[in-house]
């Protein structure tokens, strides 16, 4: 069960976030920033919702205080936007934000849901991203992508439009950085996330599988054992995103 710091002013707000998590994770409610930092350095918070203006102004050095303590914090804004806010929206992307909520269009319980984990991913992506940088730019990309987006239906095509490169292209460009052709890295950024899910020992392998798309429960413990020789249970008790990066690291080669 995940831990998640919740600064929100709006009533509404709480109640829908609330209904998204469905008591399947523990919610702290913080009533200033002064708060949300505390909750995120005495307890063992994963996710942080905050209401960037909650105080009058964005308090972005509270923001970058938090993603440098704690690496795998994942940081969603929950915010109404209005045109004066532009630029603090673009500030609070440079400063480390993983998601963005948008007040009546991104706040029904499905939707809410749906944010929370492609930012959950997002914060376990950190994982890579220094231990890739010596990749070009292509591969880069396309290792980040296949974390970041790992609960969409990936194809190879798809994951070369997101990188800006045609599919045989990507596919030359992982062939000579001796990486895992598409197909094969989409299912290793699939498995990294599903090691992060698996932490909680409140989800169970067949919802893991049901949540990024796996054909069945029987179909991901396959993939588990194909590319990890491990069983659900056992990435969680190896430690879960951490070792399964490890195990993507090997396979690269990475220093």
């Amino acid at each position: 069960m995940a831990t998640i710091a919740a600064m929100l002013t709006d009533p509404v707000a709480l109640q829908r976030l609330n209904a998204a998590v469905h008591g399947e994770h523990i919610v702290i409610h913080c009533k200033s920033w002064d708060a949300l930092e505390t909750a995120c350095k005495e307890e063992s918070v994963s996710l942080a919702i905050l209401d960037l203006f909650a105080e009058g102004r964005a308090q972005f050095d509270v923001i970058r205080r938090l993603k440098l303590r704690a690496e795998r914090l994942t940081l969603v804004a929950y915010v109404t936007v209005t045109p004066e806010r532009s630029r603090d929206l673009f500030d609070a992307g440079r400063a480390g934000l993983d998601g963005l909520l948008i007040a009546s269009q991104d706040d029904t319980p499905a939707a809410f849901r749906a944010v929370l984990e492609r930012a959950e991913a997002r914060g376990v992506a950190q994982l890579l991203r220094p231990r890739v940088a010596h990749y070009p730019l292509t591969v880069r990309d396309a290792i980040m992508v296949a974390v970041t987006r790992a609960h969409l239906r990936l194809t190879g095509q798809r994951l070369a439009e997101i990188c800006g490169a045609s599919k045989r292209s990507l596919l030359s460009a992982l062939d000579e950085a001796r990486c895992p052709p598409p197909q094969k890295l989409i299912t290793w950024g699939r498995l990294i996330v599903a090691a992060q899910m698996l932490e909680d020992d409140q989800r169970t392998a067949d919802g893991v599988a049901r949540m990024l798309d796996f054909p069945s429960g029987s179909a991901f413990r396959n993939t588990c054992q194909r590319y990890l020789g491990a069983t659900p249970q056992e990435i969680r008790a190896k430690g879960g995103a951490n070792w399964v990066a490890s195990r993507f690291l090997l396979e690269l080669g990475a220093p």
